[in-house]
Order: structure tokens, then C-alpha cells, then sequence
């Protein structure tokens, strides 16, 4: 009998230890990704030292290039074109390896498990991303400097004296061909009103061509309103094409309170975002971007949110078109989407595949650069927010090339101050001086030409995963 006991105390013992080990089983993602960023060290030309130093040294090149007088000497003698070939390939064997190496990576934990496999392997693929973004960014600098080269070899091999001929002689013969075409006008006949039988006259019809009313392209009503925060893109991205952001005061309360459930139960936290409508103006000189975040637009009831995925749904498309409708008519301002918001709780902030495919969906189809995008942080200290923009040459900046986070607390205690300060009635649509466009506006929208195709491929929904 105690025998029997015995064994039975000893087949309890093993039960509870498999199911001890079944539950410690799954690693947490965060757990791969700290233990990736330290394996990439390893590797001799991944590591941040070795980055670092490898774009210094293009970097320099790129700007002695820039400022050099007999750049075809330099380029000879520093063998450029074969050092730049020779850096495309180490990279782009880094690029085509990285699943590979990934795969690699992920074999020490077959047997334990992975909490969110796909996640992780995209999470992994933007760390590799980063690490290797801006050595390509200053590899395509360095390629740009070497074609100005050329282009400017071609330039002063024309024979300008003889192109002036031509010129003179082509303008001289448009003018000939003008005058002798060019007839007396007619006088236009006065119009005799016609009696009618009754004796009165027989109206004049006019006809009138119609013409679309377009919507005023302004920011004279935002720029020194203490209800918009001024945010400098030079502050975070030297290269940015939005040279300054006017973000309001209530846009910036309704961020922080769509967030509010992550900073009261941080163990849950999930992605979450939404759009954001306002203005822009474009600065023809500069070629840069002045914009506007005005108004949040949450997705509807259909988005669905989890720990590391984001469905945007297809309501909040719908949404958005009503708003911008009602704004523009209104206000009698174009407005456009400018601004899209999502989170990466606990990943930190930075610029995932995915997000760059949204951002490329969402873009305007003429006025692509002034779209942005934020990334938040809600379970770091200070609430990180990054944003991202396109770069002059139409790319957008990478978390390397970040040089200031911003803080959600920060926005929010500045915008709960204006609020005080400022008080907003809701009732009330607000008002914004109607002034003369200073530049021709855009005639169609970018939500209806564009934003319509930024689904997946059931037509349905915004979905990305971080």
C-alpha cells in the first residue's frame, strides 16, 4: 500500500514539472529582439562600430565630391566608382541574407517556442533595416554626386554660341509666322432686342461657362495662434521635406486620451492609431512643406487592435472622406490627410516594412512629401513619439537618422494649458479667414485619389503589422 502511494506521489511530482515546462515554454518577443540586437554585434560588418565608421567615411566622400573644383581628379584617385560598386555589393549581400540569417537566429529557440512568430521575424527585419538604412541612403548620395559629374561634362561640351543662333533665328520665324496669320478683328454687333407680339422685348440669354470653386490653400490663420504647437523639422531630421508642423492643441489632447488605457494598464498594452486631417502649403523656392495637424479621425468598430498588429478596418475610410467634406465646406479650406498615428508598445520607436507600405498608400498622388507619420512609445518613461517624413529625394527618414524623440506628456501638459487658456466652444465650427490661394490649389482630394487604394488586397481595410 505504500508502495502504491508512493508512485502515485511520484507520477503527481512529473505531471506538475511538464506542465511547469509547457508554460515556460513560449520566449517573449521583446526577449528575441534585445538578444538579436546583441547577435548583430557579432558580425563584423553589421556592428555599430563598423556602420558608423563605414558611413563617416562615405559621408566623406560624398562632401569633398560636393565641394571639390576637378572632381573627375578626385574620383580617379580615390577609385570611387570601384569603392562604391565594391560597398553596393557587401551590402546588398547583407540585404539578401538577412531571412537567412534570421532563420539562423531563431533555431536556439525552436525548442522553447515562440510567443508571436511572424511579429518577430518583422521585428527582426526592422532592426536589420535600421542598422543598414543609412549606409545605403549615404551610398545613394555618393552615386548622385558621381552622375552630377557626368551631367556636368555634358553640359559644357554644348556649343552655346551655336544654340544662341539657332535660338534667334527659330524666335525670328515664330514671330514671321504670327504676323502674317494675324487678321483684322471684326467689331462685334450691338444686340437688338426683338419686339414680341405683346409688344415687350424677348430676353437676352447669357450663357456663363462654370467653373469648380476650388478651396483656398492657406496657413495665415495657424501660424502665430498660440492654440498650434510649432514643432521645427530640422529639430529631429536635417533632411525632411516638411520644414514646419502647427499641431493643435485639442488633436494633441485626443492623441494622449486614445492612449490613455495602455499608460493605466501597461501589462495589456496594445497597437492602437487613427488619421489625422489639416493643411499644407508648399514652399515652390525652398520646395518644402509647411502642415497642419487639426483633427483625429478614430477608426470605427470593424479595426481590430493587438500586441503587435494594427487593423485599421475600412470605416475609418469612410470617416475620413465624410470629415474632409465637412471641413472643406465649411471652412472653404483645402484640407487633406496629413498625418497618420500608431504605436509600438515596449518596441521603442522606429519605421517598420509595414509602415513604410501604409505610408506609401496614403500619400498624396501630386503632393506626395508632406505626409507624416507618428510612432509612439506608450510604455517607455517619457512616452516617446518619433515622426517620420519623406526626405527631399522622396524617401523616408529612418529611425538612424532621428535626431530627437519628443514627449506625449509634454504635448499634453502644453495642450491642457492652451486648453485652459484658450477655451474651444464645440458647438461652434471654428472659423478660418477665407484669403486668396498663394499658390494654384490641388483640384482633387488626396483621400478620394489616393487613400481609396490604401487597403489590402480584399479592398477592405488598413492593416499592417510593426
Amino acid at each position: 500500500m505504500k508502495k502504491r502511494l508512493y508512485l502515485f506521489f511520484l507520477a503527481g511530482l512529473l505531471s506538475v514539472g511538464i506542465s511547469l515546462q509547457l508554460k515556460a515554454k513560449e520566449v517573449e518577443n521583446a526577449v528575441i529582439i534585445s538578444a538579436f540586437r546583441e547577435h548583430i554585434e557579432s558580425v563584423p560588418y553589421l556592428n555599430e562600430e563598423n556602420m558608423q565608421a563605414l558611413n563617416e567615411e562615405i559621408s566623406e566622400h560624398v562632401k569633398c565630391l560636393h565641394n571639390w573644383s576637378d572632381k573627375k581628379a578626385y574620383i580617379e584617385e580615390h577609385q570611387l566608382q570601384d569603392y562604391l560598386d565594391r560597398q553596393r555589393g557587401s551590402l546588398k549581400y547583407y540585404q539578401n541574407s538577412a531571412y537567412a540569417m534570421i532563420d539562423d537566429f531563431l533555431l536556439q529557440y525552436a525548442n522553447k517556442g515562440i510567443e508571436d512568430e511572424p511579429a518577430c521575424r518583422d521585428s527582426l527585419m526592422a532592426v536589420l533595416n535600421d542598422r543598414t538604412g543609412m549606409c545605403e541612403t549615404n551610398l545613394n548620395l555618393l552615386e548622385r554626386e558621381l552622375n552630377a559629374k557626368e551631367e556636368a561634362s555634358f553640359v559644357d561640351s554644348i556649343n552655346w554660341p551655336l544654340v544662341f543662333i539657332i535660338a534667334v533665328i527659330l524666335i525670328g520665324i515664330v514671330v514671321m509666322v504670327s504676323v502674317l496669320k494675324k487678321k483684322p478683328k471684326k467689331p462685334t454687333p450691338t444686340p437688338v432686342n426683338t419686339p414680341t407680339n405683346n409688344g415687350n422685348t424677348a430676353g437676352i440669354v447669357v450663357r456663363r461657362k462654370t467653373a469648380t470653386i476650388l478651396k483656398t490653400q492657406s496657413l495665415e490663420d495657424v501660424i502665430d495662434n498660440p492654440a498650434y504647437m510649432k514643432v521645427d523639422a530640422v529639430d529631429f531630421c536635417a533632411e525632411s521635406a516638411v520644414r514646419r508642423l502647427y499641431i493643435k492643441n485639442t488633436c494633441v489632447k485626443a492623441l494622449y486620451e486614445m492612449y490613455a488605457p495602455d499608460l493605466a494598464d501597461s501589462n495589456n498594452a496594445k497597437e492602437n492609431g487613427c488619421m489625422i486631417l489639416g493643411r499644407w502649403v508648399h514652399d515652390a523656392e525652398s520646395n518644402e512643406y509647411y502642415v497642419s495637424l487639426e483633427q483625429v479621425v478614430m477608426p470605427g468598430d470593424d479595426a481590430v487592435f493587438k500586441e503587435y498588429e494594427l487593423n485599421f478596418g475600412g470605416k475609418i475610410k469612410l470617416s475620413v472622406l465624410e470629415q474632409l467634406r465637412k471641413l472643406r465646406r465649411e471652412t472653404n479650406m483645402q484640407y487633406d490627410l496629413t498625418c497618420w498615428v500608431h504605436s509600438h508598445p515596449g518596441l521603442s520607436v522606429f519605421f517598420s516594412n509595414s509602415d513604410l507600405s501604409v505610408q506609401m498608400q496614403l500619400k498624396h498622388p501630386t503632393h506626395p512629401n508632406f505626409l507624416t507619420a507618428i510612432v509612439v512609445d506608450t510604455l517607455t518613461p517619457k512616452e516617446d513619439v518619433g515622426i517620420f517624413t519623406f526626405r527631399r529625394d522622396g524617401n523616408v527618414n529612418s529611425k538612424s537618422e532621428i535626431t530627437k524623440l519628443y514627449s506625449l506628456k509634454e504635448w499634453y501638459a502644453w495642450a491642457k494649458k492652451s486648453l485652459e487658456e484658450i477655451p474651444v466652444t464645440p458647438e461652434a465650427p471654428e472659423e478660418a479667414p477665407v484669403a486668396k490661394p498663394v499658390a494654384k490649389p490641388e483640384e482633387s482630394s488626396a483621400i478620394e485619389n489616393a487613400h481609396t487604394t490604401s487597403t489590402t488586397t480584399d479592398g477592405t481595410s488598413f492593416r499592417y503589422s510593426s
